[in-house]
């Protein structure tokens, strides 16, 4: 199909940070096409770029683009294009792409080279609610990423940054920290090299309180109109996020609260990068220390090593997913 991509636009950030809800709300523009869904799979089909077989994560750098990759990704995103109403693009036409996959995170010089006039929306939330929910998300097995890398945690989730061994014996915490600092990183570093008309950075509060003004400033630096249809969505209350694990609730980070305090300390310097960044205008992150209480530990998920609830019995399979008992890998005795 001779699809020709016009300043593609990608949506930046850590695992679970309301990307899902922004790339569903902004899926509405009778002016931006998608592949519907997130592209593990389109991007994965080749083995340079899946760490099950080729590759050793998910970073990926402009020197991974040869002639055939290019030609293959870009034409893999072109049978997959659908518009709001599902239909496909018609031949030689030109196309808007909205793109979300948090593993892209990690992806930038790679996708810069891809579509050189491509245009990144870095999106961040709340750090307390990001590391929380990054948790919750390995604790629900709904977002295992590469079933065959067992950790303490149980089988890997959600993005793979480089250095992810050392994480395999880690607290569900750290992990989550390892995740969230590790996608943010190289977000930051990865944007800096590319001009700034082309990028922007914005809080995922700003959607979940006032989703209209948000829209019409992301729209205006992707340089399309809010159409009528779209006008009208954004008029009623945003649906829920598809992936979303349990009904939004305030200060919910505090059911992993005694965690989020131990992990505090190491993001607070990243925490201020971020706020640094922000397009003028955007409110920042609170960069306040979590308080912990009677409250948090009330609230506490009580989990084992690996992130689950209760203790694994020494005959069952040990939750790393090595295919062994837990009393003969994790659950050695001293």
């Amino acid at each position: 199909m001779s699809i020709s991509f016009e300043r593609p636009v990608f949506l930046m950030g850590a695992p679970r940070s309301c990307s899902t809800l922004l790339f569903q709300t902004l899926a509405q523009s009778g002016h931006l096409w998608s592949i519907g869904d997130e592209s593990h799979h389109l991007i994965e089909q080749f083995p340079q770029l899946n760490p099950l077989e080729q590759a050793d994560s998910n970073r990926v750098t402009a020197d991974a683009l040869d002639a055939p990759l290019r030609d293959g990704l870009r034409e893999a995103f072109a049978q997959q294009l659908r518009d709001r109403t599902g239909r496909s693009p018609t031949p030689d036409s030109a196309v808007r792409l909205l793109e979300k996959t948090p593993k892209n995170a990690l992806r930038i010089p790679f996708l810069n080279a891809l579509f050189p006039d491509a245009l990144f929306i870095h999106l961040v939330r709340d750090p307390k609610d990001n590391l929380s929910s990054i948790m919750d998300a390995w604790r629900s097995r709904r977002f295992v990423t590469y079933p065959s890398f067992g950790t303490v945690n149980g089988p890997w989730s959600l993005l793979l940054p480089p250095g992810w061994r050392s994480q395999l014996g880690q607290p569900l915490a750290e992990v989550a920290a390892f995740q969230w600092q590790a996608a943010h990183r190289h977000i930051l570093d990865d944007l800096a090299a590319i001009a700034p008309e082309r990028r922007c950075t914005v809080n995922a509060a700003e959607l979940l309180q006032d989703p209209r003004t948000l829209v019409d400033k992301l729209f205006r630096f992707i340089g399309i109109p809010v159409d009528e249809q779209f006008a009208a969505y954004l008029a009623k209350p945003l649906p829920t996020s598809v992936h979303t694990l349990t009904p939004p609730q305030a200060e919910k980070w505090r059911r992993n609260g005694a965690s989020v305090v131990r992990v505090w300390p190491q993001l607070a310097p990243l925490i201020a990068e971020l706020n640094a960044s922000l397009n003028p205008g955007t409110p920042p992150l609170d960069a306040t220390p979590p308080p912990v209480d009677a409250q948090d530990t009330a609230n506490a998920v009580s989990v084992n090593g690996f992130g689950m609830a209760g203790e694994p019995s020494r005959n069952s399979p040990c939750p790393c997913g090595s295919g062994l008992r837990f009393k003969a890998c994790h659950g050695q005795l001293p």
